[in-house]
């Protein structure tokens, strides 16, 4: 990852018409919590399928293995993270006490894709296709979300930035990693969100997570 963040942020900074100092640690840092959570979302749909063993053999709450699967993730993207502290040395960032912002934000994103797991690996038992489908829509959401672009290239109104709450996500971790304070929007839109994944996950669970261990 940290050979990737590299190669391409040298050529992106020189298409983009970007400095290198400011676009490598924005790129990286995007890139390193992008793994984080796609990482999530491509497991979430075949989480109960290639744990079906446990499922069909033992007594298991399927929450516990969705979380799991969402320690691992953090567990990895603990590791990553180690890319974040590099970039700090090299380009002598120091984002002050600001950056601990970015420790609440995490948990609220985090809270977020658990809440998401839970109805997308349900979803996943139930219809195979889900699973494909979650990995192309990864795919368009990495192109159109401020990874490997910044968002004042595009104008503020832009929907591609409104309506995308992947952005948000990002702005709650990235910026304060970055010294600067999150945009309050972000805040809003993130609880909102979690607000309507919590809700939506609830319904699922209570109705079809009986079926789990037969669909399996």
């Amino acid at each position: 990852m940290a050979i990737f963040c590299v190669a391409l942020g040298i050529v992106y900074s020189k298409i983009l018409q970007v400095g290198v100092a400011d676009y490598l640690p924005f790129l990286a840092v995007g890139f390193v919590i992008w793994g984080f959570l796609s990482g999530m979302l491509s497991e979430f749909p075949n989480l109960y399928i290639e744990n079906a063993a446990y499922l069909k053999d033992t007594h298991i709450n399927p929450i516990t293995i969705l979380f799991r699967a969402t320690a691992r993730n953090v567990f990895i993207f603990a590791h990553n993270a180690l890319i974040i502290i590099g970039i700090y040395i090299y380009f002598d960032i120091q984002p002050g006490i600001v950056a601990f912002v970015a420790i609440p934000g995490l948990v609220l994103v985090l809270l977020n894709f658990v809440a998401i797991g839970v109805s997308l690996s349900i979803l996943g038992a139930r219809f195979r296709d889900v699973a494909p489908v979650i990995q192309s829509l990864i795919q368009i959401v990495f192109f159109i979300s401020p990874i490997m672009w910044m968002p004042h290239l595009l104008a503020p109104d832009s929907w591609v930035i409104t309506a995308n709450p992947v952005g948000y996500y990002l702005d709650l971790i990235r910026s304060p990693l970055l010294g600067t304070a999150p945009n309050f929007i972000s805040w809003y839109v993130s609880i909102a969100t979690l607000a309507i994944f919590s809700a939506i996950a609830v319904w699922v669970y209570q109705t079809k997570s009986a079926r789990i261990p037969f669909w399996v």
